[in-house]
């Protein structure tokens, strides 16, 4: 062999033996990334799975008894009888329905203590699998890691005070953040459960499914109905005027109409796109009822002006004002039976 082939040769031998303890601490550190993300993304799946179970468990077994007591299994229903009756929205209107709703809220309290136990499992599996992580591993933006940054933008908006380390992106996994993620599905997969937080008034289990809130109300014809409520811009709204029983006979002598304002009672809230579907009870009229959906533009109050068209046999009548939102804000009412100003549904 060469002179310069030899040095070359012992050149190579000395370049790889100090490559390769750094390739080494390199597969080791990518080792660690990769365990720590499935740890987050298993334990995290878990969790969900196991949620949305018992989440739809205990909702379902509330829907069952509003369900009966809707159909008469209990007694007369309250929405086409005078008490006593049934009122799937009141558990204490009916002793039968009472005890049915004692049963469903055991199931819950048991599937509280689940979701709480399954969270405590979740976290420790986290924190065996990310603990020995840097925080530019777990949290950084840039570089080798987990990229955690835009998750962390999300718990900022929670928690102005939140600092990013395994411990606080813990609790921001297994709180707040997933907990809305996993209850959003829920209240998808059970589309009853909302009706069952709100009566129950599980808003604190459930904190992330939309609840809806009743109230009723009657406008004469040609008259307006104002209903003022509160919002967080960006939260969407969901809203529907039903009919009610006018006449005795599952008829109603109502054409609603319906229009979201701004704070000042008079200004429709641009691009709520108001659709119409068939009435709860059909109207004399044959003439269909109003919803919408929309994220609100502005934190703030809003207000939704009721009116009662006339013709076609159609006059004033009773309704039913539901609204679904984020933690359930209640509509309440302002101003009843008024003319209608100029920007009034028409």
């Amino acid at each position: 062999m060469s002179r310069s082939a030899a040095s070359w040769s012992v050149s190579l031998v000395l370049f790889m033996a100090l490559l390769t303890p750094a390739h080494a601490d390199q597969i080791e550190e990518i080792a660690r990334i990769a365990k720590c993300q499935k740890k987050i993304a298993g334990a995290g799946a878990r969790f969900a799975q196991r949620v949305i179970k018992n989440t739809l468990e205990c909702t379902t077994e509330i829907a069952e008894c509003q369900i009966q007591c809707e159909n008469g299994v209990f007694g007369p229903p309250c929405d086409t009888n005078p008490p006593p009756c049934c009122d799937p929205d009141d558990p204490g209107s009916n002793e039968a329905f009472t005890a049915c709703m004692e049963d469903a809220e055991v199931v819950c309290a048991q599937m509280e203590a689940k979701i709480a136990n399954d969270e405590v499992k979740k976290q420790d599996r986290i924190t065996a699998g990310c603990s020995e992580l840097t925080q530019e591993e777990l949290c950084g933006s840039q570089g080798n890691g987990l990229n955690f940054a835009a998750l962390n933008a999300g718990c900022l908006a929670l928690d102005p005070g939140y600092v990013c380390n395994l411990p606080n992106l813990i609790n921001c996994l297994g709180g707040p953040l997933e907990r809305q993620l996993v209850d959003q599905i829920s209240g998808l997969l059970g589309g009853r459960a909302g009706d069952a937080v709100a009566v129950m008034n599980l808003e604190n289990v459930f904190p992330g499914i939309p609840v809806p809130r009743k109230v009723k109300g009657q406008v004469a014809e040609g008259k307006v109905d104002v209903w003022s409520l509160t919002g967080q811009a960006g939260d969407e709204i969901r809203v529907r005027v039903m009919t009610r029983d006018d006449n005795g006979n599952r008829t109603s002598n109502l054409q609603p109409v319906v229009v979201l304002l701004g704070a000042d009672n008079q200004t429709p809230v641009a691009d709520t796109d108001v659709r119409q579907v068939p009435c709860a009870v059909p109207n004399v009229c044959a003439s269909t009822c109003p919803q919408f959906a929309r994220h609100l533009p502005f934190t703030g109050t809003f207000s939704l002006a009721i009116r009662a068209l006339g013709g076609g046999g159609c006059t004033g009548g009773k309704y039913r004002l539901v609204v679904v939102s984020p933690g359930g804000v209640v509509p309440l009412l302002v101003a009843d039976d008024i003319d209608p100003s100029p920007s009034s549904p028409s």
